[in-house]
């Protein structure tokens, strides 16, 4: 985790980031209701614009593609958060936070979360995976494939909140208090 001035990080744009089943847009939705901020969840919003799946794009354009337009989404995002002021949680894909460009304007902009989910729980979640672009043949060897590679990003976050022993009313409040502490 950035060693960064807990004082100057803002409270006001939030930034969920982790692995796909870890609750970013359950948590950020309920944290968001609780705290009157507007609620993002850049796969929806993509979803949206494109009028089909996450993996459909996928499937019909690539990954290369699929990334840039996410970047160019959170890119838009920001800018129109900062401009009209605006509180927000922001909840990304998993593999949003890999791209340096996007990261550093998340962590220069945002108060970055990591949800980290244990594999094991991350697995279950999951399922068969059967709705996740990502997943490739074994659903726990790509979580974890795709876990090891991410991580080394994820823990450049602002704060990390392991999740694996907190019930959802737990983890809501933890966000709450991470993001209120500083008012």
């Amino acid at each position: 985790m950035l060693n960064a001035d807990q004082t100057s990080l803002p409270n006001d744009k939030i930034t969920l980031i982790g692995m796909m089943g870890t609750g970013k847009s359950k948590f950020g939705r309920l944290v968001a209701n609780n705290l009157n901020f507007k609620f993002y969840d850049v796969d929806f919003l993509i979803e949206k614009r494109f009028k089909t799946t996450i993996k459909l794009l996928f499937q019909k354009y690539g990954e290369l593609f699929f990334r840039n337009v996410e970047k160019e989404t959170i890119k838009k995002l920001i800018f129109k958060a900062n401009k009209n002021n605006e509180k927000v949680i922001i909840s990304i894909g998993g593999g949003g936070f890999d791209d340096p460009e996007t990261r550093n304007l998340l962590l220069n902009n945002t108060n970055v979360i990591w949800l980290n989910t244990p594999l094991n729980i991350l697995v279950q979640r999951v399922g068969d995976g059967s709705k996740r672009p990502m997943i490739k043949g074994n659903t726990r060897d790509t979580i974890e494939k795709l876990l090891k590679k991410r991580e080394k990003f994820y823990c450049l976050c602002h704060h990390q909140l392991d999740t694996s022993k907190l019930s959802q009313n737990q983890i809501t409040e933890k966000i709450i208090n991470l993001i209120s502490c500083k008012k």
